[in-house]
């Protein structure tokens, strides 16, 4: 653009002398307006330069703007997006909890009262007779899951294995244990006590949700393919769940 302007500047100047030259002899007037005339195209070259060169700098400076304003929507759709996709596996997890917790056995003490036989269910004949002090010590564990106290519910859940081995909620605590690593994303913990479930016991009512989260922590420590094999299996094998649509829908991710 100033290559522009010079060139036009260089040819009004050619021309004025050019028309002074034709008209006559040049006085010494002349050539003083010729001069005047001349600086002042040269001075409104040079502003129209200086305009010209702040509009570059504010077009410039406005692209970055607009490249910078961009790349901060793309970067904040991208972790909306992530934050979404971790809210909704949050709310899964949830759901499963719950739909899991409105399965398990309601406890009823014995009671002295008459009639309480009739209230009382029988144990299944693998197992023995709940204690008073197995009971305490399961559900202490499982308040401090629900509390989010992960170490300590594991370590209670630990001294209830330890303690009931013939207890009915055995296969329960080694879930729950599981539960607690997962969520402190201890994922290779997790994976041995929910590989410990499916060994030990395959027809557990967890057992759906222990195989799906079996592929999350694959997929958290980057084997792909182990991951999709324990997906595939939930899709399989547990047609309609919950854990079979969120299998279905990491598959996708994963492909």
């Amino acid at each position: 653009m100033y290559r522009e302007l010079k060139t036009m500047t260089a040819v009004v100047a050619t021309a004025v002398i050019l028309i002074g030259l034709i008209g006559g002899c040049c006085t010494k007037r002349d050539v003083d307006a010729i001069n005047t005339r001349l600086g002042m195209v040269e001075s409104q070259t040079r502003e129209t330069r200086d305009m010209i060169a702040r509009m570059d700098s504010l077009l410039t400076a406005t692209t970055a703007s607009n490249q910078q304003l961009q790349n901060d929507v793309r970067s904040s759709s991208d972790a909306l997006a992530q934050q979404l996709a971790q809210l909704l596996e949050n709310y899964n997890d949830l759901t499963t909890r719950i739909e899991l917790l409105s399965k398990q056995p309601v406890r009823v003490s014995p009671s002295s009262s008459p009639g309480s036989q009739t209230q009382t269910t029988a144990q299944p004949p693998t197992t023995s007779a709940p204690s008073k002090d197995c009971l305490d010590t399961y559900d202490n564990a499982f308040a401090m899951v629900r509390r989010g106290e992960h170490e300590n519910a594991i370590a209670g859940f630990r001294k209830f294995l330890a303690d009931c081995s013939t207890h009915a909620d055995v296969a329960n605590a080694y879930y729950w244990i599981g539960e607690c690593f997962y969520l402190q994303e201890k994922y290779n913990e997790a994976i041995v006590e929910y590989e410990h479930l499916l060994k030990n016991y395959p027809n557990d009512p967890h057992m759906a949700s222990a195989i799906y989260k079996l592929g999350r922590c694959q997929q958290e420590l980057g084997k792909k393919a182990e991951a999709k094999t324990f997906f595939q299996r939930v899709v399989k094998d547990f047609p309609g769940t919950l854990e079979a649509e969120q299998a279905a829908q990491r598959l996708k991710d994963l492909k």
